[in-house]
């Protein structure tokens, strides 16, 4: 296995580190040391054709009866996923992509790719799932999308907008809430919970608030990512009839994407979720999205959502 990661400053995990993958809701974790990779120029490269799974009709079928279902009170939330599954007109360098990306992210995601002799995972996620420095812990939560404004006031109207939409609020919520519930039995004092704000990426903004606390002495990495994933972020709320719908309205298997992937030495750990993440596999590269459906979700915005997730691989994955 051949590995390539970096933080949101462009930091590399320490030497000796050990990775680890969890896909998003079955399966496995898988622990490795694997080939720390630098990464070589950026590529582009050619896309010849372009299919989405769920279509749009299905994915308005999809939506509607997770909204039936949030108006029963069945769900509060439920993030559904889409993949865009492209042609390329050759085999790309997975690692050039994600030198590619990481050009492209200047700052707002942390840039991971892993390959094997089958296919490479690779993405830049925004979204940390936890760090661990001896017992001090962070988490963050993310929810809410809107789009990069093509200039600054533009921009800041939508942060604004972000910052004051109550569907979006309603969508980041849970997340918050679930932190708290998750987390607060693993710490010695309450958690700290920072104001809400806006983090942005070159093609997105979310809502965002960090949280923090402090370990009990015997609290290992795997009692934290027990506690944490899936968060409402990657699945809804709540989580099993959230996830019962997910494999009831998504024609594909998410494996890694939404799973956890992290490294961990005694003493310091980190963990993120893939998300706007990829999939190689010879010639074919599998796009993934998802995006949450809450009380007030419009189908054809929430699909809109998704393309504006997938503009991180324009200029890279290209017609």
């Amino acid at each position: 296995m051949k590995f390539y990661w970096s933080d949101r400053e462009g930091k590399t995990p320490p030497p000796g580190c050990t990775f680890h993958w969890r896909p998003f809701a079955q399966g496995k974790e898988v622990s490795s040391r694997p080939e720390f990779m630098d990464l070589p120029a950026p590529q582009s490269y050619k896309v010849l054709k372009r299919t989405f799974f769920p279509t749009f009709a299905e994915w308005k079928e999809g939506v509607e009866k997770a909204l039936q279902l949030i108006r029963r009170k069945v769900l509060e939330k439920v993030v559904l996923g889409r993949i865009c599954i492209l042609e390329l007109a050759e085999a790309p360098d997975p690692f050039a992509i994600a030198a590619a990306l990481k050009e492209k992210a200047h700052g707002g995601a942390f840039v991971f790719c892993a390959q094997s002799e089958a296919m490479s995972f690779l993405g830049a996620s925004p979204e940390r799932l936890f760090v661990r420095k001896g017992r001090a812990l962070l988490s963050e939560a993310i929810a809410g999308t809107r789009p990069r404004g093509q200039t600054a006031a533009i921009d800041e109207q939508l942060r604004s907008e972000l910052l004051n939409s109550s569907k979006d609020l309603r969508e980041f919520s849970p997340v918050q809430k679930y932190l708290q519930s998750a987390l607060s039995p693993l710490c010695v004092a309450p958690l700290i919970f920072s104001p809400i704000s806006v983090h942005q990426t070159p093609n997105v903004q979310h809502l965002y608030s960090q949280c923090s606390g402090e370990l009990k002495e015997s609290i290992t990495d795997e009692e934290i990512l027990t506690s944490l994933h899936p968060t409402p972020a990657l699945c809804g709320t709540p989580t099993l009839k959230a996830i019962s719908l997910i494999r009831e309205c998504e024609p594909f298997d998410r494996g890694l994407f939404g799973g956890a992937i992290g490294w961990s030495t005694p003493e310091h750990s980190e963990w993120i979720v893939g998300i706007r993440s990829c999939i190689i596999e010879g010639k074919k590269a599998t796009l993934f999205s998802g995006t949450g459906i809450v009380e007030g979700s419009d189908p054809a915005e929430e699909w809109e959502e998704l393309d504006h997730k997938l503009k991180l691989y324009d200029r890279i994955l290209d017609d």
